[in-house]
């Protein structure tokens, strides 16, 4: 479906730098979740079709005056201009363009490669779902180490709007938790548990591997998970890919390990999923360190996407560029973005990138999970300025400290795709997007979604994408996932479609054309 992306030695060790941070700190982790809304203002366009998929959303013009006001009333005056910015390119509406007559090659270098879907009914499978697996949509997750929630998962819903259905914690190997002399994150349990949550673990066997027995220590873990009474996803040794792990280095002794730990969760606590959880990169060795189908539930991966490669600044390309090539090869379990985040922050020159993580986090949360349908989870790593200069780390990904995404993630997560409580078999979604090969369109009434896959050097999505048939202007998008509602007559439905990209200065930048 997509074009398979080929990795720089210089991204690989980016990827390295960042989770050597994570590691150190992944001990020292545990809680999470939720958010606000605030009420909208009723404002239309006069001559575009809604995007929105939930009727109680507000639109976009709604939306942005909303963080406009908001962005003010907090001091981020940047960001209201560009707010403002925003509402009057929307006001001024789409150009007047005659697709069929258009001079494109006046587009020296296009801004997005753009490709086309269309919403079909989802086809009945009898396909077997995996322990805690939903039948489709996706699970939200978050890890609250943000400045808001601050490792307080009552908070989550209040600060973004919405109950999660997963909440991170780390567990350091054979580390007893103080206050309720457990091996298991009893206390977090609880908490999660009082929120009709489920608890995803990231166990870190840190004293390596050869440490890793079928002893108490594990045993009376597995019965503690058992007596929590929620359900678990035990993200076992993950990022074993990586050389910043000491359970890295040896495939063989880490698949029987991994064996072993599930052998014993089946035997001793039956809500525990088993989560194998490479990172993203380096991508070359982690099919050596599959423990085999038997013995993984989920397949999870770390995925995060930064500003700057190998100290170099590089906003090319989105999260799933990176992630397009490990789908194809784990599709046949139910995945989950273990854990991710958006970087705005750049910390060794207080460099921010505001904008471009807004863009950023619409791919991974509007785009992502619609195109690949069998990522099921999404936990979000919010970890603040604060935690991230206690930790020598290069990037901030808390969201509250982003008036943009802050919005977006808001905005984002009150789709219907997204799933507030784990319960295996749940289906809210009766529909998946298929690519449109062809030229024409099926008549009636139809939505469709644009997939702008990136091709300038700053990162930049469009500000609009406009759907034609022949001249006609059938619909248009402001906002990822660029969900577009058109209708399709059948005097017409032989002409050619168009998909155009504009910029905030309502220029075509991009054409995608049958």
């Amino acid at each position: 479906m997509l074009n398979k992306v080929v990795w720089t030695i210089g991204a690989i060790v980016l990827a390295c730098c960042i989770a050597v941070t994570f590691f150190v700190i992944d001990t020292e982790l545990n809680d999470l979740e939720q958010s606000r809304s605030e009420p909208a203002v009723a404002l239309t366009h006069p001559n575009v079709a809604s995007s929105s998929p939930k009727p109680k959303q507000p639109d976009i013009l709604t939306y942005w005056t909303n963080q406009e006001k908001k962005s003010a009333q907090s001091g981020y005056s940047e960001a209201a201009a560009a707010y403002q910015n925003r509402i009057a390119a929307y006001s001024a509406g789409l150009p007047s363009i005659s697709p069929l007559t258009y001079d494109w090659s006046s587009i020296q270098s296009p801004s997005a490669e753009m490709e086309l879907y269309l919403r079909v009914p989802m086809t009945t499978e009898s396909t077997h779902l995996a322990k805690h697996e939903p039948a489709s949509g996706t699970y939200i997750g978050m890890l609250g180490a943000d400045r808001r929630v601050g490792y307080d998962v009552t908070k989550i819903e209040d600060v973004y709007g919405r109950k999660h259905a997963l909440y991170l914690a780390y567990v350091g190997w054979r580390k007893v938790q103080s206050d309720t002399n457990t091996y298991f994150p009893t206390r977090t349990a609880e908490r999660v548990k009082e929120l009709g949550g489920a608890l995803q673990i990231g166990w870190e066997p840190r004293f390596g591997l050869d440490d890793v027995l079928d002893d108490e220590y594990v045993r009376r873990f597995a019965r503690e998970a058992k007596a929590s009474g929620i359900p678990i996803f035990l993200r076992y040794a993950s990022e074993m890919n990586g050389a910043w792990v000491p359970w890295h280095g040896s495939p063989q002794q880490y698949i029987e390990k991994f064996r072993l730990v599930h052998d014993i969760m089946a035997e001793e606590a039956p809500n525990v999923a088993m989560v194998w959880s490479p990172n993203f990169s380096p991508s070359n060795t982690i099919d050596d360190y599959y423990p085999g189908d038997s013995y993984v539930d989920w397949v999870g991966f770390s995925l995060y996407n930064t500003p700057y490669s190998a100290d170099k600044e590089q906003l090319k390309g989105t999260v799933i560029d990176t992630f397009a090539p490990l789908y194809e090869r784990y599709r046949h379990k139910p995945i989950m973005i273990s854990e991710g985040a958006i970087a705005h922050t750049y910390l060794p020159t207080n460099q921010t990138y505001w904008s471009w993580s807004e863009g950023q986090l619409g791919y991974m949360y509007g785009l992502l999970p619609r195109l690949f349908p069998q990522v099921k989870a999404i936990t979000y790593f919010n970890f603040s300025r604060a935690q991230a200069i206690r930790t020598n780390r290069a990037y901030v990904y808390d969201i509250g400290e982003n008036p943009f995404i802050d919005g977006l993630y808001q905005r984002l997560i009150q789709s219907d795709w997204f799933i507030s409580k784990v319960e295996t078999g749940v289906d809210p979604i009766s529909y998946r997007y298929t690519p449109v090969t062809g030229q024409s369109l099926p008549t009636g009434k139809q939505t469709v979604l644009v997939y702008p896959k990136l091709e300038n050097e700053r990162g930049e999505p469009p500000f609009a994408i406009a759907i034609y048939q022949g001249n006609q202007l059938l619909g248009a998008s402001y906002e990822a996932p660029w969900e577009i509602d058109i209708q399709v007559n059948a005097e017409s439905a032989s002409e050619p479609w168009y998909a155009i990209a504009y910029n905030d200065k309502m220029e075509p930048t991009a054409v995608s054309k049958k």
